[in-house]
């Protein structure tokens, strides 16, 4: 199972675990969680100056940590919490393969 949560204070996205819903390769969760989880990650980087993303990716594990330039807290939100929309609706179609908490 993955587990996605994201610290909207913290402006944080983890994600733990394999999906598991097919064999390696063809597991269509996992690859849709993982687009989202790189999407994630690329846009903050686009931010150049605005957002300084830090990765810790690993097997199995990936956080993402926002740290916005000063005055851009809100922008790095936004760009979060639509990406975590898609988080939701994958635990919504696939609950027994990936979980979503979301902490405010």
């Amino acid at each position: 199972m993955i587990r996605a949560r994201y610290g909207r204070r913290t402006l944080t996205l983890e994600l733990r675990g394999h999906a598991a819903s097919a064999p390696k390769g063809q597991d269509l969760v996992c690859a849709a969680a993982s687009a989202l989880a790189f999407t994630a990650a690329e846009a903050l980087r686009d931010e150049g100056e605005r957002f300084y993303p830090r990765l810790v990716q690993r097997p199995g594990e990936l956080r993402i940590a926002c740290e916005p330039a000063s005055g851009s807290r809100r922008a790095c939100r936004r760009l979060l919490d639509t990406i975590w929309i898609g988080f939701e609706l994958l635990a919504r179609e696939y609950p027994a393969y990936v979980s979503a908490e979301k902490e405010e």
